[in-house]
């Protein structure tokens, strides 16, 4: 084997894991630059590793994101089980491989690109060597702060240990990166009529005489050729049948698990269960699972799994692009394919099926690309080059740059649909097969499973918050001189979500909608094991709003299970905002609390004052289980207590995994007697245990991670 330390690699694969499709198109801009650079480069989905024969390559670039509770994204979960059974198995199993890594987190969150650690460190232990160091980039203060100079400083350390061919892309770089800006506008837009205007101040970009930083423009890869009406994937057959023309072909998904594989449900029965007085509209709706199409997953899913829904994007949001591209409703209907530009650069993977299977322009908009993912750098750089006014492209040129991205930020601020860019502005038309190459694809959108299958299999009960909501953006345009006299006004901006109205839309349409479902592998275990494995086991559950859905699926569980067995301890910590308004699943709470399967019950009020007074409850969950500590530490530390948390990662995850282990801090402080136990019971410590005479904050962070790889200490979050 040649000495990796001098050997120059002829081939260097791109592997991206993405849960959302961020990495996934962060990697392939990467991936395509490096072809345009004079790399022979290949790209690919970690979970394809198989095909790619990820244990024969030497150079290797990685791009991978962490969601949920710390989770590698669920195109990478093969991947992992087999890395771990490799570098199980054979310790220096990849001293071939050099490689570097891009990890994308959010620091908000716990466990911050811990998908990105976690491969750098066993590669690491099994051999590998890297050959650049890898980045971790943060969504909090935004991605591009790391993502820009991480791969700038990629490309020389590249060149190191693979073979470049030498074209000039460093030049078509710095002949990019400085550009006369005298010529811009400096008044904003004032005659176009857009849905949600985008209230961007450009004043300071005509006081530059240049701009730096800007990205290369990426060369289009796709091209799209008409192709007779009896070649294309036929809608489906009935417009009860709410799901993408190839759905069929989605059906024959191979899986390693059989019952991950994608297939049609008929939507329900379906009621609102908050108030209409209540901030969110929260709906409660039946997935019935048919003999025929889901008996895959028949027995093979349990309370605590949670499932994908494949919905499209908003069908007048879809129309308004296509004549905002000028496309023709006719042509924007018709079959086409799409072709590879350039042999050496693949098409994004979620576009690949075109190259063989025709598909209408107006379908792939509507089931395959993102319009609403926050917009990134390199899209606008690709956008300029298709500005037929000088103004447009310059602004969009000074929003990629260094010097705008205090206006990047606003802009990202505006959370702006690709067609708010396309209003914003006016004069850029790309040609449609360049914009559906520049999108990151649609991802489905997941929800847990608030029913348990030992009441009724036969099908998925879902809660979910109708998502629409109002951004308040400052104007910068309302600033007076005295900037100290007054606050800028605040301009309003009205957002949706992709799937939750959808649902509702087709819960009021009243017929038996059909749409494509996949139950998602339940990394975290997040389930409530049977009671005769658990028979003296407390269990707590800490859930508020809709978090505490597949808690209703626990109780339901225990609910069954109490008619052959006694009712160990059970407690849920859930909250809402107001008790009239919000409070989730009430009538079948309460049933739990009758029939013994609940024990305990804490409800927090976080905007009804009068209800905490009245029923002395906290405001917020976290407040409720430091209300509680002694007795949550004397379940956990002493009975071997099970603590599930499921809800927001952001906001509610951090804060109640914050208290808990200010929980065992106190416990700790009042029973010195355990920390010494505690301390050598834990991997690593980062104080000596001949110091043990209390317990830091960050010991006791150790101790929940503990608690975590046993699984007594179980969490399902999201963004």
């Amino acid at each position: 084997m040649p000495d990796t330390s001098t050997f120059m690699d002829t081939q260097v694969a791109f592997l991206y894991a993405s849960q959302t499709g961020n990495a996934e198109s962060i990697s392939y801009n990467i991936y395509e630059d490096a072809v345009k650079r004079g790399f022979s480069a290949s790209w690919h989905v970690l979970d394809d590793y198989e095909k790619f024969k990820f244990n024969e390559l030497r150079t290797v670039v990685f791009v991978v994101s962490t969601t949920g509770d710390g989770d590698p994204p669920d195109n990478s979960a093969r991947f992992w089980r087999v890395l771990r059974k490799a570098t199980r198995s054979n310790p220096t199993a990849y001293s071939h491989l050099r490689f570097t890594i891009l990890g994308l987190g959010d620091t908000n969150y716990s466990n911050f690109c811990n998908t990105a650690q976690r491969l750098d460190k066993q590669l690491l232990a099994a051999g590998a060597t890297a050959f650049y160091p890898k980045g971790l980039a943060d969504d909090a203060t935004g991605l591009e702060e790391t993502v820009e100079p991480w791969i700038d400083g990629l490309w020389p350390a590249l060149a190191q240990v693979a073979r470049c061919s030498g074209q000039d892309a460093d030049q078509a770089t710095e002949q990019l990166s400085k550009l006369d800006m005298n010529a811009a506008s400096q008044e904003p837009e004032s005659n176009v009529q857009v849905s949600q205007p985008l209230l961007l101040d450009f004043q300071h970009m005509a006081q530059l005489a240049s701009i730096t930083g800007v990205p290369r423009a990426s060369a289009p890869v796709c091209a799209a050729v008409y192709v007779d009406e009896q070649d294309v994937d036929k809608s489906p057959e009935s417009d009860m049948v709410s799901c993408p023309p190839w759905y069929k072909d989605l059906l024959d998904t191979k899986c390693d698990d059989p019952s991950l594989a994608p297939f049609v449900s008929t939507v329900g029965s379906t009621k609102q269960i908050t108030a209409p007085e209540a901030l969110k509209r929260t709906l409660v709706m039946d997935l019935e699972l048919s003999e025929t199409d889901a008996q895959h997953v028949k027995g093979r899913w349990r309370a605590g799994d949670a499932f994908n829904i494949y919905a499209p994007n908003d069908t007048a949001l879809v129309a308004a692009i296509i004549a905002k591209l000028g496309v023709k409703p006719h042509d924007a209907k018709r079959p086409l394919r799409l072709e590879q530009k350039d042999a050496k650069i693949e098409l994004p993977a979620h576009l690949r099926r075109f190259t063989t299977a025709a598909a209408s322009f107006q379908d792939i908009l509507l089931w395959s690309v993102d319009l609403s993912s926050l917009p990134r750098k390199p899209l606008l750089r690709a956008l300029a080059e298709y500005c037929s006014e000088t103004s447009d492209r310059q602004r969009l040129l000074y929003l990629c740059s260094k010097q705008g991205l205090k206006t990047f930020e606003a802009l990202r601020s505006h959370m702006p649909t690709i067609l708010d860019l396309l209003h914003a502005f006016p004069s850029c038309t790309p040609p449609p097969e360049r914009l559906i190459e520049l999108l990151p694809p649609l991802a489905p959108r997941s929800y847990s499973i608030c029913n348990a299958p030992q009441v009724d299999a036969t099908k998925w009960r879902i809660a979910f918050n109708v998502v629409e909501y109002e951004l308040e953006i400052e104007d910068p345009f309302s600033k007076s001189e005295d900037a100290s006299s007054a606050s800028p006004a605040l301009h309003r901006v009205s957002r949706r979500g992709v799937c939750t109205p959808w649902l509702e839309l087709l819960a009021k349409s009243g017929s038996k909608s059909r749409i494509l479902v996949a139950k998602r592998p339940n990394l975290n275990a997040f389930h409530l094991p049977a009671l005769a494995d658990i028979p003296e086991r407390p269990v707590i559950m800490v859930g508020p709003g809709t978090g505490v859905a597949p808690f209703i699926g626990f109780l339901e569980q225990r609910s069954q299970e109490l008619q052959q067995a006694n009712a160990p301890f059970t407690w849920l910590f859930f909250g809402c905002r107001k008790s009239a308004h919000d409070y989730l699943f009430k009538p079948e709470i309460q049933q739990f609390v009758e029939n013994r399967a609940l024990s305990r019950l804490s409800v927090c009020f976080s905007r009804d004052p009068d209800a905490r007074a009245q029923l002395a409850a906290e405001k917020y969950v976290q407040d409720a289980m430091l209300k509680h500590a002694d007795e949550i530490a004397d379940y956990m530390l002493n009975q071997n207590a099970l603590l599930f948390v499921c809800g927001d990662a952001k906001g509610m995850g951090k804060d109640v995994n914050d208290a808990l282990a200010t929980i065992v801090c106190l416990y700790a402080a009042k029973h010195p007697h355990i920390i010494r136990p505690l301390l050598e019971s834990l991997p690593k410590s980062s104080l000596p245990v001949d110091d043990a005479s209390q317990l830091s904050k960050a010991q006791a962070l150790q101790v929940l991670m503990q608690w975590s790889a046993q699984k007594r200490y179980v969490r399902d979050l999201w963004a």
